[in-house]
């Protein structure tokens, strides 16, 4: 796609009392594009099309997306290469290339999903990676039980390794996995080994029968291939932990990553939160999630600091302002809030880089010294330009009405104005390294490089863009849409991370979360697409985190909550 460049008008310098100026000439830039372009494949179609038709329909029937008798027409190929290429993000060229001959070589599973038609049909990627089966166990006490072993490996070896298999997965849940009692005639889940001929190319399998919406007693059977050799105990303990997914009720992963991709490696494996998310869904959560720690009705807003340094500065913490203006912060270790601060002028707190700031009725900023006789620091004079105060790195800056930016020189009242190519700013916000990001009400996001005298550079013109956030050096932007994009600065380009009826995002350090339209938050593993579910109150109003991953979200009823497991 060929790019527009587009030029910035110049804006008249103007200076306000107590202020000085950090000049933003405006300068000629070009767009970053919104999409990925398709790459042209340097890779032949290979000779070999047997093996890439065994390869496709292997691949169709483990996400379900094939009837098992079914098969795919020649002429149907390419489109459903392409469908494939979708979940490997690869460029999607309709031909078979090395890239996926590597995916679909590897040892894999053998269970087949049931036939989806609705996911068979669709191309899009947007939803959620993880899928299940549908029914689950209805107790929380299971039980497992060899049938028999392999000759691969000692019994009681193997014994270990599925008992830590199980162990990846209870760690998250409130239920017990266990092996029957030794004379029990069967167990909820049943452990073999047997041959299944020289052209059977999965490793193993799991048959999942139900009983309605439960998993069916004595009738799940996690059944390994003894036709390949198990002397390699990472690889038998890799797919037992994948086929204990599937004995929980799990299908198959489109997260490459994920313990339930249907593709093994043969190493050990963290699990994955887009497999984590997966049981969660099914069994909810091994501990209560969240604990309320406040539930006064006049609280307002709560506010995190959380500064970059692996040492905590000294005013790091959870704060929160009531409707009185009082300020409270929150100590961990008793479990108490502690008043920084009662005057029942506050309308606004921020605060970032071990500093904590608020705004009065009348505009003026206030910076908090507790280690001073003063306590709190005059350091903006009062006006009613002030529209809000955001405080980044180790700088405080205010949006005001007269469309400036202005930056807190870090003495007295002194501020420094910074020129915005428009009046009409929606929302800013600053990364570690001091660049400004600036939502203009147009849709436009610009952003100025410290010290702020290169000028604006125009990154984004969407209408549809509604709100900014950035977190470290990540920058995010929020579409009407509910869409949420990252801007991939090693390419550039805008990618879409979640499509799912996105109201808000908050992002702190490697954290990024957004609070859906119905209240639910969620937090983004990293992986596109895939976000974990914190909770799902109706009536979350915000969310905020630290860089070490800690989350607080406060409700419309004025109750603050932790997030504890």
């Amino acid at each position: 796609m060929k790019l527009p460049f587009v030029v910035l008008l110049s804006a008249v310098t103007s200076c306000v009392s107590q202020s000085t100026v950090d000049s933003a000439p405006i300068r000629t830039i070009s767009l970053i594009p919104s999409a990925t372009p398709t790459l042209v494949h340097s890779h032949p179609w290979r000779h070999n099309r047997t093996r890439q038709s065994q390869h496709v329909h292997e691949f169709f029937r483990l996400f379900g997306w094939l009837r098992r008798n079914d098969t795919i027409r020649d002429s149907d190929m390419p489109a459903a290469i392409q469908k494939i290429q979708k979940i490997l993000h690869e460029p999607e060229t309709g031909e078979y290339d090395d890239r996926m001959d590597a995916v679909m070589s590897k040892p894999r599973c053998g269970t087949l999903q049931p036939y989806n038609e609705t996911d068979a049909k669709s191309n899009s990627t947007m939803h959620k990676k993880y899928v299940l089966w549908g029914p689950k166990w209805d107790h929380t006490t299971i039980t497992y039980q060899f049938i028999n072993y392999t000759a691969d490996l000692p019994a009681d070896r193997q014994r270990i390794i599925i008992s830590y298999a199980f162990a990846q997965w209870t760690q998250y849940l409130p239920i017990t996995i266990t092996p029957s009692a030794a004379n029990a005639p069967h167990a909820d889940i049943h452990i073999r080994f047997m041959s299944m001929g020289p052209n059977e190319t999965a490793y193993a399998f799991t048959n999942l029968i139900a009983d309605g919406t439960s998993l069916s007693t004595g009738l799940i059977n996690i059944t390994f291939n003894d036709d390949w050799n198990w002397t390699d105990d990472r690889m038998f303990n890799f797919t037992a932990t994948h086929e204990i997914g599937h004995s929980l009720g799990l299908s198959h992963s489109k997260v490459e990553d994920a313990v339930m991709w249907p593709y093994y490696e043969a190493d050990i494996r963290p699990m994955h939160p887009d497999d984590q998310a997966a049981v969660h869904s099914l069994y909810g959560w091994k501990n209560p999630r969240w604990k309320r720690i406040d539930n006064n009705s006049t609280t307002k807003s709560i506010v995190q600091l959380s500064s970059n340094s692996t040492t905590p500065a000294l005013l790091d913490g959870l704060y929160q302002m009531r409707s009185s203006g009082q300020i409270l912060r929150f100590d961990t270790p008793s479990g108490t809030w502690a008043s920084v601060d009662n005057n029942k002028d506050t309308i606004q707190i921020a605060g970032a880089g071990g500093a904590l700031y608020q705004r009065h009725t009348d505009g003026s900023i206030y910076r908090y010294t507790p280690t001073s006789s003063s306590t709190w620091q005059y350091i903006g004079p009062s006006s009613d330009n002030p529209i809000d105060i955001v405080a980044a790195a180790d700088q405080i800056y205010q949006r005001r009405k007269d469309g400036w930016i202005a930056r807190w020189s870090g003495s007295g009242t002194t501020w420094n104005t910074i020129e915005q190519p428009s009046v009409n700013s929606k929302q800013i916000a600053v990364t570690e390294s001091k660049t400004l990001w600036n939502l203009l009400s147009s849709g436009d996001v610009v952003r100025s490089e410290w010290p702020y005298g290169g000028g604006w550079t125009i990154v984004d013109q969407n209408a549809a863009n509604s709100a900014i956030a950035v977190g470290g050096e990540e920058f995010y932007k929020l579409q009407t849409d509910g869409s949420v994009v990252w801007l991939d600065m090693s390419v550039p380009y805008w990618r879409i991370i979640e499509n799912a009826g996105s109201a808000a995002i908050y992002a702190a350090g490697k954290y990024l979360y957004s609070r859906h339209g119905d209240g639910s938050i969620w937090r983004y593993t990293g992986t596109q697409l895939v976000w974990e579910q914190l909770d799902g109150s109706v009536n979350s109003v915000a969310v905020v985190g630290d860089r070490r991953g800690a989350v607080w979200e406060l409700l419309g009823t004025g109750d603050v909550l932790r997030l504890v497991s």
